[in-house]
């Protein structure tokens, strides 16, 4: 039984954090929680019977550019729920992904005189860039809970508590790969957040249009977590197009291969076994900063995972509809590009670890807010 009123904190920003929030606060109760869950979420996490304080929408933000002229309403939210924990006091905060918010909300929580367990799920790339935040996670957090074996053994090594055992899709990827309901069918998918929805749109409409004309059927996402006002804007710009507007993943179930933005989808289509040209269109800051701090030589997990670039990655003035075009092609239409690719694809996938991650994520959590945890006390040590 759960002590009384402690209860967990949540808090999440983008449409697959909600994901991964609604999976796990369905697994405490699965295992007998019964203390209040609320926080910072969307749709989902609603539906799974969270309160709600706060729309995640609010971060559904983009890149430096993007950021910068949100700082002072981000500035209200964080202070609005640090004051909230620190008045209904949870047995447990979890912070999911959102890095740009999530690490000065736990600093300034750590600074208000909160000492419980702070446990972070998808902490940030700091293999990738901006290293010096593994600073922040040894200092603030008493748990991260990392999606990819090599992010577990990075942290390890650089001090921080980290526990591991697979990515939560390996649970919802497993059953055999589907076939593709038409093999003429291309997924095209500009994303959630606003400014990647209109930094990608104008390319993958021209991708569309050499795809009709070499006979094949693009449809196009739109992506069920998107604020009603720019599901409105795409389904206006798309008159003409054919659209899909449930989910992501159904949707590049039943297609031959896809194009799109880089994220959680490029791993979505991975798991089924689809090909995907990955785009990315910044803000010139977002793509100053990236070029500068970033250590890797590839943005998308699939390509991380295989060693190669089994992905095509089209950033900034390269993520081009032609460029989209002639990569699905070569795949579609090249039977030696295709076999080398699905042989990469079923070998990164290996690499996604064991079934059971969410029920590990809320098995960590249970352990904390009943204070036989492990990892118990060590957030706010200096």
């Amino acid at each position: 039984m759960t002590p009384a009123g402690r209860g967990i904190f949540f808090s999440c920003g983008e449409v697959s954090g909600d994901g991964y929030a609604a999976a796990v606060l369905e697994a405490l109760r699965r295992r007998g929680f019964s203390g209040p869950l609320f926080g910072m979420g969307g749709s989902l996490a609603a539906g799974a019977g969270a309160e709600i304080v706060s729309d995640s929408r609010a971060l559904h933000l983009m890149g430096v550019a993007d950021v910068l002229p949100a700082i002072p309403r981000l500035l209200r939210l964080k202070q609005s729920l640090v004051g909230l924990i620190l008045s209904r006091r949870p047995g447990a905060v979890l912070l999911i992904d959102s890095p740009d918010f999530h690490l000065p909300l736990a600093a300034s929580l750590r600074r208000s005189g909160w000492r419980g367990p702070i446990v972070y799920a998808v902490p940030p790339t700091v293999w990738a860039w901006r290293s010096g935040r593994v600073k922040n996670l040894r200092r603030d957090t008493d748990l991260c809970l990392p999606l990819f074996r090599f992010e577990h053994e990075y942290l390890l090594k650089a001090g921080v508590n980290s526990a591991w055992k697979g990515h939560p899709l390996v649970d919802e990827f497993s059953s055999p790969l589907p076939k593709e309901t038409d093999p003429k069918q291309i997924a095209l998918l500009p994303g959630s957040r606003r400014s990647e929805v209109v930094r990608l749109l104008p390319p993958l409409k021209e991708c569309a249009s050499l795809l009709k004309d070499r006979g094949y059927r693009p449809v196009f996402s739109i992506a069920p977590g998107m604020p009603e006002d720019l599901r409105n804007r795409l389904r206006d710009e798309l008159k003409g197009h054919e659209t899909w507007e449930g989910p992501g993943r159904d949707l590049l179930a039943s297609s031959a291969a896809a194009a799109g933005a880089s994220g959680t989808v490029a791993v979505e289509a991975m798991m089924l076994g689809r090909f995907m040209a990955v785009l990315y269109r910044g803000g010139f800051l977002s793509w100053l900063a990236w070029k500068t701090l970033v250590k890797t030589p590839r943005i998308s997990i699939p390509n991380l995972l295989a060693g190669e670039e089994l992905y095509p990655e089209f950033i900034q003035g390269r993520a081009t509809g032609r460029n989209a075009f002639s990569a699905l092609l070569g795949f579609l239409e090249d039977e030696r590009i295709a076999e080398h690719v699905r042989a990469g694809l079923l070998s990164a996938r290996s690499g996604m670890g064991f079934p059971g991650a969410v029920d590990f994520w809320a098995e960590h959590l249970e352990a904390l807010v009943s204070g036989q945890s492990a990892f118990q006390g060590k957030g706010g040590d200096p």
